[in-house]
């Protein structure tokens, strides 16, 4: 499955600058977050559905729906839910994920955060990674709950839950 390549990450609100040898760190990241974050999304069963209609020329329309970016309003309560899809909910979540993780460097001795004579490092929460990470969940929230507001279409779902992350 390959939904996010690098050129995902070269420009735009989730660009990360990465030299060559960086790249297979962010390809594994991703790698990780393609399976792990669509089953948790889904539930196994309907990931497994999603998968191989993933590998189709086209998604049928139940998956194509969720796969891009909606506006749904339950008639019912008038709840509006707006997703961006899930494309740009998997870039938030690597993006969070890579970008935490490059903060420290590991070595022989022990763990180390990175310093420069020209620069200071920046915390999370002033360079905005845990926004990016609740811009991820609100969309995953948006697809969770057009998926069980239309459990009709999606009776294969069995999703988890997620939260959205607090920095302080």
């Amino acid at each position: 499955m390959s939904i996010l390549t690098l050129t995902d990450f070269d420009n735009g609100k989730f660009s990360i600058a990465t030299n060559p040898e960086q790249s297979i760190d962010l390809q594994s990241q991703i790698d990780f977050v393609e399976r792990t974050y669509i089953v948790e999304l889904l539930g196994v069963e309907l990931y497994d559905l999603f998968i191989l209609d993933l590998a189709n020329t086209s998604l049928t329309p139940r998956f194509q729906f969720i796969f891009d970016a909606f506006n749904y309003q339950n008639t019912d309560n008038k709840i509006l839910i707006q997703s961006e899809g899930i494309k740009q909910m998997l870039k938030a979540f690597v993006y969070f994920l890579y970008v935490r993780s490059i903060t420290t460097v590991q070595t022989t001795v022990g763990i180390k955060r990175t310093e420069s004579d020209n620069s200071n490092n920046v915390s999370a929460i002033h360079h905005g990674i845990t926004l990016k990470y609740n811009d991820g969940i609100k969309n995953y929230d948006a697809i969770q709950y057009y998926m069980i507001d239309n459990e009709d279409v999606y009776p294969e779902f069995l999703g988890i839950h997620k939260c959205f992350s607090h920095p302080f």
